[in-house]
């Protein structure tokens, strides 16, 4: 229940305790008291239990502030019902509510005392609950002055912050005409199980209906639920974050002033309790933080890319197969080499091969070490890693690890696949940069910053790698239960990503360059098994 309530029969405000004193001095508790002789303990159980939530039972305003909006100070001690015009809204709320037979109704505007520090973090942390806890919230549509799809569409309402949670909280709404009128003549009740509002609501939100209709907390589908605020403003930059934590559960303090900083600690929670790999897969302005991390909502713009999970993949030449096409063809070459050569008196007999071939022919793939690259394994790298080792893909099948890692100074380890930048250079025809990276397609990348440009022959500091980072469900079956076969991940791995670019600066630092278009890049062929994950500290 709200910190304070609006009364309905007289229009003045009243904090908890107040309220437990007005329910004694109702009718409605003498009733009870008299009662109490005449029904068995169980029925006075029951009643009593009933009477009491309906007595306390309130209703919730979900609307759009205007320019004045009166606070918790400015309601008069008469209470709002003979105050001046600018408590309409709330003298409104207030008789909506006592038509449907509520004491009591509620409203952000007055009744929150924005002076008190504590009381806002308790209101903020508390929001997605009160509304939940609602037996009715109205939804004031201050724009709309005709019922029609196209004027609900075009409210403003669904373009405000913190409304997206009050929609999904409120079990029971019904919406409200800029004149307190009903949008819906319909005789239902809960507009929510009118299936014209319902289908007008998902439109409008992009938003499935089965989540409008009752929707449960929690961080699954962190990247859907963030896009469900993607073209939401909100006034403060911190409410950005602040009105997301209902719907994902969970709270965090409270500190105006921080700007960006609000919407990276919220989504550091939700990587904390997920390990999604998808948020990391972003466009736009970067945290002010950390790199690594975005500054809004609006960064996840772009729709995921499939990873071909779903589904049975494209054929593919499995390793083992492929190995024995090479022996046999191996041997094939050899048996004509060798017949030629004893035409000529030559011996046969070689020493294993260089290449990685054993004498009869098999191949044989050399492990990649910490000083080599990731792809091209014949080159080596002078991209400094810490000391870290390459996890291959046969360890990548068998204990999958998490994407990344977080740490108390905001650095995020990312586990990724890397590849060298050879050559990037500017086309300032279209505004872009194109690459080429190590065992990647030629590629473009567009972003606000102005990177060093250089040729495959002169890569001198800045050095950049392309990144893919690891994804757990690439290792698993459709059914996430299910390890997958080597051959369907390296398949996976072989279709188009998104990509991060990768700035090393101070020799042994990394960040991430921000790009204001998503980076899409494809390996140019299957990988190999020794083809594998590093582990880099983006600051």
């Amino acid at each position: 229940m709200p910190l304070r309530l609006l009364s309905t029969e007289d229009g003045k405000i009243y904090a908890r305790p107040a309220l437990i004193t007005k329910f004694e001095e109702s009718d409605i508790f003498r009733s009870i008291l008299a009662l109490t002789t005449t029904r068995s303990t169980l029925e006075q159980g029951q009643y009593i239990s009933e009477v009491v939530k309906n007595f306390f039972a309130y209703v919730m305003l979900s609307h759009r502030w205007e320019s004045h909006e009166p606070g918790f100070k400015d309601i008069p001690q008469e209470g709002v019902y003979r105050s001046t015009p600018e408590f309409d809204k709330v003298r409104n709320l207030c008789l909506k509510a006592r038509k449907h037979k509520f004491y009591w109704a509620w409203i952000d505007t007055c009744c929150i005392d924005q002076t008190s520090s504590a009381e806002v973090q308790k209101s903020i942390s508390s929001m997605f609950s009160w509304y939940r806890g609602s037996a009715l919230t109205i939804i004031y549509l201050s724009d709309v002055v005709e019922s029609t799809d196209q004027a609900l569409l075009l409210s403003q309402w669904f373009r405000r912050g913190w409304t997206l949670q009050e929609l999904l909280a409120a079990k029971v709404i019904r919406l409200y005409k800029k004149d307190w009128t009903p949008f819906s003549q319909s005789t239902v009740f809960n507009h929510k199980n009118v299936p014209e509002i319902l289908d007008a609501l998902e439109t409008a939100t992009e938003i499935q209906r089965s989540y409008l209709k009752f929707y449960c907390p929690s961080v699954e589908h962190p990247r859907m639920k963030l896009r469900w605020a993607l073209h939401r403003v909100t006034k403060e930059k911190e409410d950005e974050a602040y009105c997301l934590m209902g719907i994902f559960g969970f709270t965090m303090p409270v500190a105006y002033g921080e700007g960006h900083g609000a919407f990276s600690r919220l989504l550091m929670e939700i990587m904390k309790r997920t390990g999604d790999a998808t948020l990391l897969d972003w466009t736009g302005e970067p945290s002010t933080l950390n790199s690594c991390l975005p500054s809004s909502p609006r960064c996840f713009s772009d729709d995921p890319i499939p990873m071909g999970i779903d589904g049975p993949p494209p054929p593919v030449l499995s390793f083992a197969l492929a190995a024995k096409v090479i022996y046999v063809f191996k041997r094939a070459v050899r048996r004509a080499r060798d017949s030629s050569y004893l035409q000529d008196g030559h011996n046969t007999s070689q020493e294993p091969s260089a290449d990685g071939s054993d004498d009869d022919g098999a191949p044989r793939i050399r492990s990649a070490t910490s000083n080599q690259s990731m792809f091209s394994i014949k080159r080596a790298t002078s991209f400094p890693f810490e000391g870290s080792e390459i996890i291959p893909l046969v360890k990548l099948l068998e204990k999958p690890p998490k994407p990344y890692s977080l740490n108390p100074e905001i650095h995020i380890t990312v586990r990724c696949f890397v590849h060298e930048v050879q050559w990037l250079y500017f086309t300032p025809v279209s505004g872009s940069y194109y690459c080429r990276a190590d065992g990647i397609k030629p590629f473009s990348l567009v972003t606000s910053e102005k990177l060093k440009t250089f040729s495959k022959d002169h890569r001198f500091p800045p050095r950049y790698l392309l990144a893919r980072t690891w994804d757990q469900r690439l290792s698993y079956d459709s059914s996430y239960v299910y390890h997958t076969t080597m051959p369907l991940l390296r398949q996976r791995l072989k279709n188009p990503f998104s990509a991060m670019l990768i700035e090393c600066y101070h020799d042994d630092q990394f960040r991430r360059v921000s790009t204001t278009k998503r980076i899409v890049a494809e390996l140019e062929l299957v990988p190999p098994q020794t083809y594998g994950i590093r582990s880099l500290n983006l600051h």
